[in-house]
């Protein structure tokens, strides 16, 4: 661990043991204040430490702390001593077991977080509801693992399209991994689609959110926005209607989208594949709203369209012209 982030824990636990105290001055408090809110990972690193105090293990690392020879006062703070010698001196006490313990992660770690992996079958939608009272909608087929800690919420998005309902909390965040991409969010509704592995599409529906995809490429996303990336490519995408994607009821807004985007929204409630016989179909464009949770009826709408033909075959659907 770099010396830097060791000496935020180090603070941190100092804070902490402070904050516990059956008494605060003001001073105390101002302080407080000025420190944790002078660097985000500050209240990262409080958060931990205040998990790991309310852990179970904080009272064996204790035990083993004031186990140790009685050590001199600390020093000052602005004393020049390196981080291990100070942490020795301050070794005989609650200080000592919360680094103790932050060490000990990620054995600590282990102990302070739930992950949970959830998947939706294929045709169905899957809601899942977290701990922290946010929820989670699942599209067909989507895959995800979830990671609940005292000092953070983070969601890989491994696969598919999801729409989160984030509860907000005022020191957790809530981040979306999708590897090549990451979304953060204090408290939001918001959609974000990897089902292809060339476009990521994200769409705000309430608060705003911060979208990161490297580089130093970053966007700050409000209500009523959205954004597609594919490579290089980035575009606006027009205001969603309602206060939730339509695919959660079946349904699917189209404007000017080529006939291979919708296929493969269709496809994924479909319970037979659809495919087109000529690839350049796939090009034609289509705008409206198509119920895909009833497949034909949506092949009807393109064949009336563009005037062509489909037929139902024993194991997909055939469109062709």
């Amino acid at each position: 661990m770099p010396v830097e982030f060791r000496e935020i824990d180090r603070r941190a636990a100092i804070w902490v043991e402070r904050m516990n105290r059956p008494v605060q001055s003001s001073e105390m408090a101002a302080d407080f204040d000025r420190w944790i809110m002078s660097d985000p990972r500050h209240v990262e690193s409080y958060a931990r430490m205040q998990a790991l105090w309310q852990s179970d293990g904080f009272d064996a690392a204790l035990a083993e702390a004031e186990a140790q020879p009685t050590l001199p006062a600390a020093p000052n703070d602005n004393d020049p001593l390196s981080w291990a010698a100070r942490n020795r001196i301050l070794g005989g006490g609650v200080i000592a077991a919360l680094l103790c313990l932050i060490i000990a992660l990620p054995v600590a770690g282990v102990l302070l977080t739930d992950t949970y992996h959830y998947q939706a079958p294929h045709g169905d939608v899957l809601e899942v509801a977290l701990k922290d009272g946010s929820t989670v909608m699942l599209s067909s087929g989507t895959a995800i693992d979830v990671r609940l800690t005292p000092w953070s919420r983070q969601v890989d998005l491994l696969s598919g399209e999801a729409f989160f309902d984030v509860a907000h909390e005022q020191l957790r965040g809530f981040d979306v991994d999708m590897g090549e991409a990451q979304v953060t969010v204090l408290g939001t509704a918001f959609d974000i689609d990897r089902s292809t592995d060339e476009t990521l599409t994200v769409t705000v529906f309430r608060g705003v959110v911060g979208v990161d995809v490297g580089a130093g490429r970053q966007w700050r996303l409000p209500a009523g926005s959205g954004i597609e990336i594919a490579g290089n490519r980035v575009r606006s995408l027009p205001a969603p209607m309602g206060d939730s994607p339509g695919w959660i009821d079946g349904w699917y807004d189209a404007a000017n989208t080529p006939v291979s985007q919708l296929i493969e929204r269709l496809n994924r409630r479909s319970e037979l594949p659809v495919r087109l016989e000529d690839a350049a179909l796939g090009d034609l464009q289509v705008s409206g709203r198509f119920q895909i949770s009833k497949p034909e009826a949506v092949l009807d709408a393109l064949a009336l369209t563009y005037d062509l033909n489909w037929q139902k075959h024993d194991d997909y659907y055939a469109i062709s012209r």
